[in-house]
């Protein structure tokens, strides 16, 4: 079981791995270790989106390892070691902790967002949990319609109100039916029209402030989630939305339609936000928990 989830994570991340791996054999064939394929190394890291600082620390690293071998398998290996000092600290498991456990899901539109959410359910509806969903982006019918059908797949309980129904309203009504029907988790789906951010913001700053009439710690987390195919340009998102309410954890969308996986490095590095979960694919199966190792073995095309 363990080795078929790591074998998808591997196939999800193959642009993203290939691009890297690939082209670490091909720099290094027939070549030491000299200050030409340190920079070619270099470039090459920076290309696959790990970032400029992270790119530069590698190759320092490797510039004082003095490599006796300095094959694909050990450059790869000294790479994975400094990729993981950046992201063991931040992986983030999601435990429901209270009788109902409540999550805020935020991003902007077309990460993603209520597909992830349809994941969630499903994951821990398969681990016995009850589970509702929330579609409190009630502007955009389309999200509504499409959370439904996540609902029957999933079989989760699903809430959702008339078009342009005050979304607060909703998530204040949603979390005060959980609690009756006795739910485990509760996913709230809002909306992510980042164009208009003073709206955005006021709605979300009443989502939290109404919920928190019922019960003060609510949400219980807020998770954004960002798509990997836009690489870094997933950290002016993450800050804009870290101006507007607490965030607690990132999941990751997209992976596999990507070769930016290595994004994730630079994305938690300048962050320093825990990731919970990476999409590698469409189906309900496809959201990994974000472990920091098999996230590197699968990176860097190693077993």
């Amino acid at each position: 079981m363990v080795f078929g989830w790591f074998k998808k994570l591997k196939s999800g991340l193959s642009k993203s791995s290939d691009k890297i791996s690939g082209g670490i054999k091909k720099i290094l064939k027939s070549k030491k270790i000299d200050e030409s394929t340190l920079e070619e190394l270099e470039e090459l890291l920076i290309s696959s989106d790990l970032g400029v600082e992270c790119s530069s620390n590698i190759i320092s690293e490797l510039r004082k390892s003095k490599l006796v071998s300095p094959s694909p398998e050990n450059v790869k290996k000294i790479i994975k070691k400094k990729i993981e000092i950046i992201l063991t600290n931040l992986e983030r498991d999601i435990e429901l902790k209270r009788n109902l456990f409540v999550v805020l899901i935020v991003g902007v539109n077309g990460v993603g967002k209520t597909a992830t959410i349809g994941k969630l359910a499903d994951k821990f509806v398969k681990e016995g949990k009850k589970v509702g969903v929330v579609a409190a982006d009630t502007f955009r019918a389309a999200a509504v319609e499409q959370l439904k059908i996540w609902s029957e797949k999933t079989n989760a309980e699903f809430f959702s109100a008339k078009e342009s129904s005050d979304p607060a309203a909703l998530a204040y009504q949603s979390v005060v039916s959980a609690k009756k029907k006795k739910l485990d988790l509760l996913l709230i789906d809002t909306a992510g029209r980042l164009h208009n951010k003073t709206d955005l913001m006021n709605e979300l700053s009443k989502i939290i402030r109404v919920m928190k009439k019922i019960d003060e710690s609510l949400p219980n987390e807020t998770i954004l989630v960002l798509d990997g195919n836009i690489g870094q340009n997933s950290i002016r998102q993450a800050e804009v939305f870290k101006d507007m309410c607490n965030i607690d954890s990132l999941i990751i969308t997209k992976l596999d339609g990507s070769a930016k996986g290595g994004a994730i490095v630079p994305i938690a590095n300048k962050l320093k936000i825990p990731i919970s979960f990476i999409g590698t694919g469409e189906s309900q199966e496809d959201l990994a928990k974000f472990e920091s190792d098999k996230f590197c073995s699968a990176l860097l095309d190693m077993d």
